[in-house]
């Protein structure tokens, strides 16, 4: 497996107070939630807006910390990364994706022009012009999968596993956070190419999807809208600095990039609703 990496940074406006708890075991855990906007440039290069909302989790002495200090509409620098967690429920298997924070600043708006944020109809702010930005680097755990929605859009889905080494009091331990991701039109078809195992170098935006199941219910997932996919040569797994064959340069310059990250036919195409494996 590829050594992993795992970044997530975020630059977003708070939509409300934040919620301290504890856990059993007298872990703090403060949930944050961001709310900013994208901005898009699309293939006719026309500049749109796109909002998204996520989920912060940050803990222990820091979560005590910054707890008391901060308030809805808050401007915030969030680096972390993206934590999978899995659990059975009735008999069915059960997962999310979550943010997990490891470094939070307060961000200062002073010398800015213009309208700074937005607000939606629940009255919450959201960052213009926010950051919302992923690296990393796995392996793919299937084939991927190319499919057209009924313009005639290409857009592919993988899944990426991500592999996270850390050291406890018990020695080294290995842990592996599960990763869905999508790329559209040319980035799509150049995804499609890849398989089982290879080693990915992925750039993009994470978003939130929602769709509603066969049986009627709402259901969400978090997923990483790739801007860049990179093929990384076999090897990299041995811990040495990971790059690019020569074959592979070649392929990716035909489509290795994609100037836009919309929600165009999301609906054709539900994700999976079991574990990615």
């Amino acid at each position: 497996m590829a050594r992993g990496l795992n970044r997530v940074m975020l630059v977003g406006t708070l939509t409300q107070d934040p919620e301290m708890r504890y856990t059993p075991g007298g872990l703090a855990v403060l949930e944050l939630n961001l709310g900013g906007n994208d901005i898009i440039i699309d293939e006719s290069g026309n500049t749109r807006e796109v909002p998204w909302y996520h989920r912060v989790k940050l803990l222990g002495k820091s979560a005590e910390f910054w707890g008391d200090g901060l308030k809805a509409g808050t401007p915030l620098f969030v680096e972390g990364k993206l934590e999978y967690r899995s659990w059975e429920q009735e008999g069915q298997k059960k997962s999310t994706l979550e943010i997990r924070a490891d470094r939070l600043e307060v961000v200062s708006l002073e010398g800015k022009r213009g309208e700074l944020t937005v607000t939606d109809a629940r009255g919450q702010h959201r960052l213009r012009e926010g950051l919302n930005h992923v690296m990393l680097v796995g392996n793919l755990t299937r084939d991927p999968e190319l499919r057209y929605t009924p313009q005639g859009t290409a857009v592919t889905r993988f899944s990426l596993a991500v592999n996270e080494r850390f050291t406890t009091r018990q020695g080294e331990q290995e842990k592996v956070h599960y990763i869905e991701g999508q790329a559209w039109r040319d980035l799509a078809e150049w995804a499609a190419e890849f398989k089982k195992g290879d080693g990915a170098f992925v750039i993009g935006r994470l978003v939130n999807d929602s769709w509603t199941s066969s049986t009627g219910e709402r259901r969400y997932t978090t997923r990483v809208e790739a801007s860049r996919l990179e093929r990384l040569a076999r090897g990299s797994g041995n811990g040495g600095a990971a790059s690019l064959s020569g074959a592979d340069k070649s392929a990716a310059a035909r489509g290795r990039t994609s100037k836009v990250d919309i929600d165009e036919g999301l609906e054709d195409f539900p994700p999976e609703e079991d574990l990615p494996f």
